[in-house]
């Protein structure tokens, strides 16, 4: 973020297409200059109305509150909360591993989780479809696997093992419990 913000005339040349959209930021202020990179970049999308939800920002990424955990869980709800009354359209993580953590709740919430790199390429003509949130929004290792089928076949990857890392670490990263089992998901594991 800092490298693009400290280039925001060149990348300024490159945000032509507008993006309707009310957006929050997910913030943290561990590296000094990213927060207020990121802000300055999602100004500059023509179409972006950017909203302050006035919660705190804490530590460098939320996997580093995770030595908190019933502190982080507040933090997330409360985030949710805000950004849902305060009528966003989506709310914005910088990081990634924020956004893996985030992003399955977006099939309870009535706004968008995603990264702030889709703005800026929804900006600039470029869309990437989100098989991450695709898959961990499923909530189910099953179908998952079975939808991965051919991607492990093709890396000659052990299903038993890929289910084990589906659990731990694709359904397993979700700090905040979602609302419930979506209909016909076979349950979470």
């Amino acid at each position: 973020m800092r490298f693009l913000g400290d280039r925001l005339a060149q990348l300024n040349l490159h945000l032509q297409r507008r993006v309707e959209m009310r957006v929050a930021l997910h913030k943290h202020p561990g590296v000094a200059g990213v927060v207020e990179a990121a802000a300055e970049i999602l100004k500059m999308v023509p179409g972006i109305e950017l909203v302050d939800l006035n919660q705190p920002a804490i530590g460098l990424q939320s996997v580093n509150v995770g030595v908190l955990p019933k502190f982080k869980r507040e933090l997330q709800l409360a985030e949710l909360e805000a950004a849902r009354d305060a009528g966003v359209d989506a709310l914005v993580a910088v990081y990634h591993s924020d956004h893996r953590e985030l992003c399955a709740h977006e099939r309870d919430w009535p706004f968008r989780i995603i990264n702030i790199l889709e703005v800026v390429g929804e900006s600039m003509g470029l869309h990437w479809h989100d098989r991450y949130k695709e898959l961990k929004i499923m909530q189910d290792a099953d179908q998952i696997i079975a939808d991965c089928s051919e991607l492990i076949a093709k890396h000659s990857l052990d299903p038993g093992n890929a289910r084990e890392v589906v659990v731990r670490l694709l359904l397993g990263e979700q700090p905040l419990p979602l609302k419930g089992v979506l209909e016909g998901s076979g349950g979470l594991v």
